[in-house]
């Protein structure tokens, strides 16, 4: 350990001053770390990462040099950037909200609808974000995350937030229908289905569950 000669106190770690006077300590570091090193997601796959960050490089620039040499293929490349750096933050979602299932899933499919919406502005809007896109990553959440939180049988408050979350996948479609915005109804009418279904399972099956937590939570 290292010492202070002034305040007579060892101290641990690998630090230059001593903490109570800021004198130099003599002596030698210790080995071992006070705090063991934390294995992030980046450290666990980190090989993983490193080739998947060079091929999306390499696919970007790739795409970047054939759409210069071919000019007359239109801007195509643009799309290829946008669908990589779409990628790489629905993955920053996933990572940072693997812990919690109902608002990884959200994320996902809001960032999903707000870049179908972007894709769609920029391709001169031809609808099919707010008429397929949308209602379809929709329902497709609403069942994931109705099936998984049954699997994995999340808590309460867990599933207060699937519930909350249905009504507002569910709800969207419906002013969409309701203004005229679709060319096709099916997917919409689809997601709303799934929404009213998902809502109703978790209330008969989870209900008890639900109305405790609501007691818990706002003192009912």
């Amino acid at each position: 350990m290292k010492y202070c000669d002034k305040c007579k106190v060892t101290v641990r770690g690998d630090v230059k001053c001593c903490p109570l006077c800021q004198r130099t300590l003599s002596g030698q570091a210790e080995e071992s770390m006070l705090y063991p090193k934390v294995r992030t997601m980046y450290r666990q796959y980190r090989e993983f990462f490193k080739v998947l960050i060079f091929s999306t490089v390499v696919a970007a620039v790739a795409a970047c040099a054939v759409n210069l040499i071919l000019p007359w293929t239109g801007h195509w490349a643009l799309f290829v950037v946008i669908g990589i750096a779409g990628l790489w933050v629905s993955m920053y979602f996933a990572v940072h909200q693997r812990n919690s299932l109902p608002k990884n899933i959200t994320y996902q499919a809001i960032f999903i609808s707000v870049f179908s919406v972007i894709w769609d502005l920029v391709t001169h809007w031809h609808g099919w974000s707010v008429t397929f896109a949308i209602p379809c990553t929709f329902a497709v959440a609403i069942i994931s995350m109705t099936v998984l939180a049954k699997l994995m049988k999340i808590p309460a408050g867990e599933y207060l937030i699937c519930l909350f979350i249905d009504i507002i996948f569910g709800f969207i479609p419906i002013i969409f229908y309701v203004v005229g915005m679709l060319q096709v109804k099916i997917p919409s009418i689809i997601c709303i289905s799934c929404s009213i279904i998902s809502l109703a399972g978790i209330i008969i099956f989870q209900g008890k569950e639900i109305r405790l937590e609501l007691v818990r939570r706002f003192h009912l």
